[in-house]
């Protein structure tokens, strides 16, 4: 699930007033879990409709001025009625006061034009290398993406085809926490009962597929030995040599992978990974990452944009955490560099 719930932007005066709306659909989800045998669309996902047209208004009162707007405070929040599969919620925001860098609106939901949900909000705008230095780098990704999405609402086509842009459901891993490069990884994954994954996967005992912790050691391993070769390779997991688990994993869990660079050659890289719940072991596997070179002539290019595959490494974390084995910051790669200026040049 993509989390949009403003499909399409029906009206905007910039400095007043937006209207939107959002159509529930049968096949969303969430509407498996939630009131399974009375299936509506859950109120905290009514307000995030009303946040989300209130940051698209501000947004565009503004021109894109800040790169993040949040949701500072809700008040008098009120449930007044239902939105079930086939109907429609008619969102509207008006702005009501704006002091510094926040913006009060009077915000509601309509179905059939009766009201459905109302709320007084007030969000907040901030550039984010202001709050968070570290991330300064991203600060032109996030607008120059926002743009792109505040397009696709305005013209009703809110879901992007796949393989449009940066996406982190296939990852797998949550953070990185440390990083050497040419010797090793660590990685955390926080196991929740809310991923898909865990959903019937087996009946009355919610636990992570063990297919999908291999995945996430090949990740933290396949970062490790593409920043080796400054990411000119196209690696794909090629051999599970050897793959021993010692205990589920649970809801709750915080799994630390743990990957070492054994070897890497022109064919590819042997990966010994580990996974531990605190100072329990978890998982063994033994990987070998193949580098497809040109023997593939029906792949074409990068598997994973380098404009994207760097801000994926910056959102885990890498160049917060890894060194050099001499112990200087890790610097980024060439190839991420340019593909990121080339992408920021772009209209």
């Amino acid at each position: 699930m993509r989390f949009r719930f403003i499909d399409q932007i029906t009206q905007l005066t910039p400095g007043q007033r937006i209207e939107g709306i959002k159509r529930l659909m049968a096949t969303e989800r969430y509407l498996e879990d939630h009131f399974p045998r009375f299936p509506i669309m859950p109120g905290v996902l009514m307000l995030e409709s009303m946040y989300q047209a209130a940051q698209w208004l501000v947004r565009r009162t503004e021109d894109f001025a800040h790169s993040m707007i949040v949701l500072k405070e809700a008040r008098n929040v009120k449930f007044t009625g239902f939105v079930k599969p086939g109907q429609e919620l008619l969102v509207t925001a008006e702005i009501k006061k704006q002091e510094g860098n926040c913006t009060t609106l009077m915000t509601q939901g309509t179905v059939d034009g009766r009201l459905a949900v109302s709320a007084r909000l007030i969000v907040e705008t901030f550039q984010i290398g202001d709050r968070f230095p570290h991330r300064a780098a991203t600060q032109d990704y996030i607008l120059r993406e926002v743009r792109k999405q505040f397009e696709h609402v305005m013209a009703g086509t809110s879901d992007e085809p796949p393989g449009a842009g940066l996406s982190m459901r296939w990852l797998l891993i949550d953070r990185m926490v440390e990083f050497v490069r040419g010797e090793r990884a660590m990685a955390i994954k926080n196991v929740s009962l809310a991923e898909e994954s865990l959903s019937d996967y087996v009946p009355g005992f919610p636990m992570l597929p063990c297919s999908l912790i291999v995945e996430g050691l090949a990740w933290t391993g396949g970062l490790l030995a593409n920043d080796q070769r400054g990411f000119q390779e196209r690696t794909v997991l090629a051999k599970l040599n050897r793959a021993v688990f010692h205990r589920p994993a649970l809801p709750g869990d915080q799994l630390r992978y743990t990957a070492v660079l054994e070897a890497i050659e022109a064919e590819g890289a042997f990966i010994r990974g580990t996974s531990h719940v605190g100072d329990e072991l978890q998982a063994e596997v033994d990987l070998f990452l193949a580098h497809l070179g040109n023997r593939f002539q029906d792949v074409e290019g990068d598997l994973v944009s380098p404009a994207d595959m760097l801000m994926t490494l910056r959102i885990f974390g890498v160049y917060d955490v890894g060194r050099l084995p001499s112990g200087s910051p890790l610097d980024v790669p060439a190839k991420l560099l340019d593909a990121e200026r080339d992408t920021a040049a772009q209209p």
